[in-house]
């Protein structure tokens, strides 16, 4: 059994092409086991036109213990994660358990039509959540943290996102070490 960090991200037609691919990028050069796993099997094609061949499909997902599922946006792609069952089962037993969940752009929406964002901070793509919603707590910020939850806007606070993800599962200097080599201005 590997001691790599487990990321499980599921995708499904019309996720956000930006969003896997620099979430799933990002993880694996800071050395954490990234499986992307589609719902259905064959090719995944994304919002932007994308194909990718996923590392496996739900129905072969081996019974591996992950640290933490992160959901791309991509508003047709939510819908069609949000349809799948085993999916919403899953999250809410993860929310239960307060074992880490991470969702960016349009999956925080999903987030909340589960009722799984219950007094959380959170942000999202805007227009996804109601910013005066009784529910949870929204904010325009980039990337929020709260407790076991990790949201974020969108394409463009995808870097952003995946190295908070990198420092929250991996520490600060790994971020660093992670984030120097990608030249990013802020570096």
């Amino acid at each position: 059994m590997s001691s790599a960090i487990q990321v499980l991200i599921p995708v499904a037609d019309g996720f956000e092409d930006m969003e896997v691919v620099i979430c799933s990028d990002i993880l694996r050069r800071a050395g954490c086991q990234v499986t992307i796993v589609a719902l259905r099997p064959g090719p995944v094609t994304g919002g932007r036109g994308l194909c990718l061949v996923p590392d496996t499909t739900w129905d072969e997902l081996a019974a591996t213990e992950m640290d933490v599922i992160v959901l791309p946006g991509g508003a047709a792609g939510v819908e069609n994660l949000e349809k799948h069952s085993p999916l919403l089962e899953l999250l809410l037993q993860r929310k239960q358990q307060g074992k880490l969940i991470a969702a960016i752009c349009a999956a925080p929406g999903l987030l909340a039509r589960q009722h799984l964002l219950e007094n959380r901070h959170v942000t999202a793509y805007p227009g996804v959540l109601d910013p005066l919603s009784k529910e949870y707590h929204y904010e325009s910020s980039a990337v929020v943290v709260d407790g076991p939850l990790i949201s974020s806007r969108g394409p463009g606070t995808a870097m952003d996102f995946a190295l908070t993800l990198v420092e929250l599962l991996l520490g600060p200097e790994k971020k660093r070490e992670t984030e120097i080599p990608l030249q990013r201005s802020s570096c």
